[in-house]
């Protein structure tokens, strides 16, 4: 009888488990509260400062660079690190940064503010990845993945929500309170940390020797080709993950602009609008995950959703001329949500269903350093092409990333059955 509900406990998920799951996922969600708010009231900035978009893109760089220099630092070094402090720390730091740029009245400072929010935050991605990793047993991934990459769509699209609602009154709340926000869930982390993570522990202990089987089972069947299939993949996914921040938030930080500029909208309305693309993008895991399922093969998987991601980018270049709104708002929304679902299998479902044949951490933090170099790239880049050129011509760059893209995952399919028939 004992052994049967021991049987019976291991099919269903440990609802031990849930109280950490949920910490790093209200921590990394209220992260994005205090890290795409600028984006959410850029037009506010750059009325507020007399700014134009290149030099208000350039406070979004200086957060996306040192995110993505962080993130390389800290997935090297978040095995040393006492989870429980750095997080807090981190989360803290962010919220006051967010706060001071609240009551900043020099745009100098609004830049330096940001710098060091960001290397805060690159902190928590890499962390909680390796929390999880550590904690959960491995056919408990999937959920802890499909929760994990809800955070950024949420946050997103809390704050753009939150932000359309602030301008009316002052758009500085929009930094005001995700620093308050911040600052409450850092003593939230300290509070439930060791409880989350003792209960969790003890609940994954009826899997644990599952876990050291399954691990050195993987690590035995990995040979000398699959190790080569494996960098070959690592050597793929940074390209993409440039291209899906890119992407995602490219369309995100300037889709209020783009709506003003193109079509007249009040600011209000277009940032509403915006919203559609956090709200459809809060799907894109569950949609990563079924795709996973028909495609397994995580490169093909991201080459097929860059070439229905071209498609309908090159049908917004074909009729922004006539200014059909609905064409420019829907070949957004889909494009924001096939490139998140491309981000979540970036940086989610790849490190957490690597664990046992990669530091999971460690690929995190690797992994979303380049997803943060496309951000950079989005910000300030997109901002200056616009000053320069047009938004059709931003819009002819996001089409040719996707077919960089695409190319790439062909030389991929090329090389690795090469290698496939060499074997043979």
């Amino acid at each position: 009888m004992e052994g049967n509900k021991v049987v019976k406990d291991k099919e269903k998920f440990p609802k031990e488990c849930v109280l950490l799951i949920f910490l790093c996922w209200l921590v990394y969600m209220c992260s994005y509260l205090g890290k795409v708010n600028y984006s959410a009231v850029k037009v506010q900035v750059m009325q507020y400062y007399s700014v134009d978009e290149s030099a208000a893109g350039l406070v979004g760089t200086f957060l996306f660079f040192s995110y993505a220099i962080g993130q390389i630092v800290n997935g090297l070094f978040c095995k040393k690190y006492n989870l429980k402090w750095i997080v807090f720390g981190a989360v803290l730091c962010s919220g006051i940064m967010n706060i001071l740029v609240g009551f900043s009245k020099s745009f100098q400072f609004v830049k330096i503010f940001w710098l060091i929010n960001g290397a805060a935050l690159s902190i928590l991605w890499p962390c909680v990845i390796r929390l999880l990793s550590e904690t959960l047993a491995k056919k408990h991934m999937p959920i802890a993945s499909v929760s994990m990459g809800t955070t950024v769509a949420v946050g997103t699209l809390l704050i753009y929500g939150l932000s359309s609602i602030f301008i009316k009154f002052n758009f500085k709340l929009s930094f005001f309170v995700p620093g308050v926000v911040l600052a409450v869930v850092a003593f939230v982390w300290l509070l439930l940390y060791s409880k989350a993570l003792n209960d969790a522990v003890e609940a994954e202990k009826v899997f644990e020797e599952e876990i050291i089987t399954n691990d050195s089972v993987e690590h035995q069947r990995t040979t000398k080709r699959e190790e080569r299939l494996l960098y070959l993949m690592l050597g793929v996914l940074p390209v993409f993950a440039i291209a899906t921040n890119l992407i995602k938030d490219g369309l995100t930080s300037w889709m209020p602009k783009i709506l003003i500029d193109e079509y007249n909208l009040d600011e209000s309305i277009s940032i509403i609008l915006t919203l559609s693309l956090p709200l459809f993008a809060m799907f894109a895991n569950f949609f990563a995950v079924s795709l996973h399922k028909k495609i397994t093969n995580f490169v093909y998987q991201c080459t097929f959703i860059y070439g229905v991601t071209g498609l309908l980018i090159g049908g917004i270049i074909l009729f922004l001329p006539q200014k059909v709104m609905m064409v420019t708002l829907f070949g957004c929304i889909v494009s924001c949500f096939l490139t998140s679902s491309c981000n979540s299998v970036i940086t989610s479902i790849v490190p957490l269903y690597m664990k046992g044949k990669l530091d999971a951490g460690k690929l995190a933090g690797f992994l979303n350093a380049f997803c943060y170099l496309g951000s950079v790239i989005s910000d300030y880049g997109l901002g200056t092409v616009k000053k320069y050129f047009s938004w059709s011509t931003v819009f002819g760059l996001l089409f040719a990333f996707c077919v960089l893209c695409c190319f790439v995952g062909l030389v991929y399919f090329l090389i690795k059955t090469k290698m496939e028939r060499q074997k043979k």
